[in-house]
């Protein structure tokens, strides 16, 4: 199954640098700078006769743009480092992944009877839950090397290798724009993806010790996964300070430094204390679960 993923990812980060080839510095025009400011005349006559909830949308764009010219940033030439940026965008297929081996790790050894092979052995049932745990963790971090490190060579081969320095433009309100290098904006974004990636994969644990059936435990986790993010936006709309201690509305982490968190008026030290509390709570309800189990 590792190597199934591996090489499916490995087509998609192939895929996307070819749809993305047109995009290399020596195809780039010299005259960018003329491109953008067109861009940004076109948008100019576009707020003249959209509609007032695309305005703000459409301002955005042309700060961004006129930040970009101000800093001399050319906003669509594609490095290896913008193109990990990009690919980083596949990662919530990885936590779909993980997740469905979460969910079967240990189901699958009650399914199968070989759950009281491994408790006969004269070793503590939370080492035995502490392995299992681990080794999906570890096929997480697998997966996730195996896609950055791809994407850097390939990126590096195709685009070059420069960029780490260059400037990542953003804004946290939607209307002050700012900067940080790239490389930066990189390894923010898939840190925090991991930590997402490790709050999934330890409730999809959790579950898969709750239930005896891999294929329950698996279309559970998944259910939770999608059904849990539209859950979050309702209960934003209607409940906002309820939401705020809903574990679906602290898991994109990103959206503190984009000005679209789901819940206004939270910070990211405060997610990530939530997020660390739903981990503890997830694992401590399954080895309370896994040590009163009966094997017969």
């Amino acid at each position: 199954m590792v190597w199934a993923m591996a090489i499916i990812f490995v087509i998609i980060v192939i895929m996307t640098a070819l749809f993305n080839i047109d995009k290399r510095n020596d195809s780039q025009s010299d005259d960018w700078k003329t491109v953008i400011h067109e861009e940004n005349q076109l948008l100019i006559e576009q707020m003249k006769e959209a509609p007032e909830d695309v305005l703000p949308y459409l301002n955005s764009q042309i700060q961004r743009n006129e930040y970009a010219l101000e800093n001399g940033v050319s906003p669509d030439r594609m490095t290896s480092w913008k193109f990990l940026s990009l690919v980083s965008n596949f990662l919530p297929f990885v936590t779909l992944f993980t997740l469905i081996v979460a969910s079967d790790t240990v189901a699958s050894e009650f399914k199968w009877d070989t759950m009281k092979l491994l408790l006969i052995r004269p070793v503590r049932r939370y080492k035995i839950l502490l392995a299992k745990y681990c080794s999906v963790l570890m096929f997480s971090a697998l997966l996730i090397c195996m896609i950055f490190l791809s994407s850097w060579i390939i990126g590096a081969l195709l685009f070059g290798a420069d960029g780490a320095s260059e400037p990542f433009i953003f804004s946290k309100d939607k209307q002050n724009y700012e900067h940080i290098p790239m490389f930066m904006h990189v390894l923010l974004t898939y840190g925090l993806k991991i930590i997402t990636l490790c709050v999934i994969v330890t409730m999809a644990f959790v579950i898969s010790i709750l239930f005896r059936s891999n294929s329950l435990a698996i279309a559970f986790s998944v259910f939770i996964l999608f059904g849990g993010n539209m859950i979050s936006a309702f209960l934003s709309r209607i409940q906002p300070e309820f939401a705020k201690y809903f574990l679906f509305s602290h898991l994109n982490l990103e959206a503190y430094f984009t000005g679209t968190p789901i819940v206004e008026g939270v910070t990211l030290p405060f997610s990530l204390i939530i997020l660390s509390g739903y981990m503890l709570c997830f694992y401590a309800a399954g080895w309370a679960v896994f040590a009163r189990r009966e094997m017969g």
